[in-house]
């Protein structure tokens, strides 16, 4: 039997900084992936690191802290596949402009006049709506990152069906572990409780080359990326909630250099590759992070939480947490997450309760009481 400290479930970002983290941290680490290496969500994603533009709010304020921990992670650690560069958010609908101006107004972080060199390169349709230029922000290469993060991590390829528990450890196949992490995106959920539901994703990105150099990236119909060290430009991720809204990988393709060029001019692009895949959000837009209510053990016990009460101990599936539902902003999530869930894990520091899955648990419980 190969013996860890910890089993992660799942190679895309999430997974794959957690076992990082964690392999910093002194645990020894193995990840269990099906497919391969950010085969799904995570190498479709745009992967940009920038802020999430909008008034305030607790979605707003973590993005924010993870943005400025994440920006020197990746520039620190993974140099070779991070591109930094300044970012133009440019306000997708009339109704966003209001919302623009008004992070302008209060943000700290570090805002300029777009400069002219960037502003002669937009369409008249991107000049019709407010926008804020960040100085700092990056894009990192998707596959690459995740690659480099599990190194020095084992990694294995399985198709995890039913982790089981016995004798204080999680067992799969000959692997066993202290503690199990679920990182396992939008698939299905490989321990299943009635309370997590999420919102699946499904997007494409497009690696393009270009006569025209970007200097900085640009989010606007669709994201737009500077010019890259590998020299290419990314242009993505589409969003459709429905996989039988997705158009062809060719259809798509053409869908977003044609969202692109309505933003900024592009010349002589050609298209090197495109990813399609699936990420997953949470109902609440917040991501899920920490220990997994066992429902069915915590109402048996103590039947009061059908009647929305939230003063009885809860029931924990043992040693089982996860990391998930952070939707578009999987890269600049994916590392402060997983530090905070490491010193959970290793330090036994607390987690932020609104990140916490049980807060799904207590809405839950009270709505099958009505039925």
């Amino acid at each position: 039997m190969n013996a860890f400290d910890v089993i992660v479930i799942g190679a895309g970002i999430n997974g794959c900084s957690l076992a990082y983290v964690l392999k910093s941290k002194g645990q020894k680490v193995l990840v269990l992936e099906k497919e391969d290496i950010a085969s799904g969500g995570s190498g479709a994603a745009g992967a940009f690191i920038n802020p999430k533009i909008s008034k305030s709010g607790p979605l707003k304020e973590l993005i924010e802290k993870a943005y400025l921990f994440a920006l020197p992670f990746y520039e620190e650690h993974f140099a070779s596949f991070t591109t930094s560069a300044p970012l133009l958010h440019i306000a997708k609908y009339e109704d966003d402009n209001e919302k623009v101006e008004y992070f302008n107004k209060h943000t700290s972080l570090e805002i300029q006049k777009t400069p002219k060199k960037l502003s002669g390169m937009l369409n008249q349709h991107a000049k019709n709506f407010s926008s804020a230029y960040i100085t700092r922000s990056a894009i990192v290469e998707a596959k690459e990152i995740c690659e480099t993060m599990l190194k020095d991590v084992s990694y294995e390829r399985v198709d995890v069906v039913k982790p089981e528990y016995k004798d204080g450890l999680w067992h799969i196949q000959d692997y066993s572990a202290k503690k199990l992490v679920l990182c396992t995106g939008g698939e299905e959920e490989i321990v299943k409780e009635p309370y997590i539901k999420l919102r699946r994703i499904y997007g494409q990105r497009c690696e393009v080359t270009s006569d025209t150099k970007m200097p900085a990236s640009i989010h606007h119909e669709v994201s737009v990326s500077v010019t890259k060290k590998n020299g290419r430009i990314a242009i993505g991720a589409s969003h459709y909630l429905d996989k039988d809204e997705m158009p062809s990988k060719e259809e798509g393709e053409v869908e977003l250099l044609a969202l692109a060029q309505k933003s900024v001019k592009l010349d002589n692009v050609s298209i090197v590759d495109s990813f399609v895949g699936m990420r997953s959000g949470s109902n609440d837009y917040l991501p899920l992070l920490g220990a997994i209510v066992d429902s069915s053990r915590s109402i048996s016990n103590h039947p009061e939480f059908l009647k929305g009460s939230k003063e009885a101990e809860l029931s924990y599936h043992p040693e089982l947490y996860m990391i998930n539902g952070a939707g578009g902003y999987g890269f600049v999530l994916a590392p402060y997450l997983s530090k905070l869930l490491a010193e959970y894990l290793v330090e036994n520091k607390e987690l932020p309760a609104f990140l916490e899955p049980e807060r799904f648990f207590y809405r839950w419980a009270k709505k099958e009481a009505s039925l």
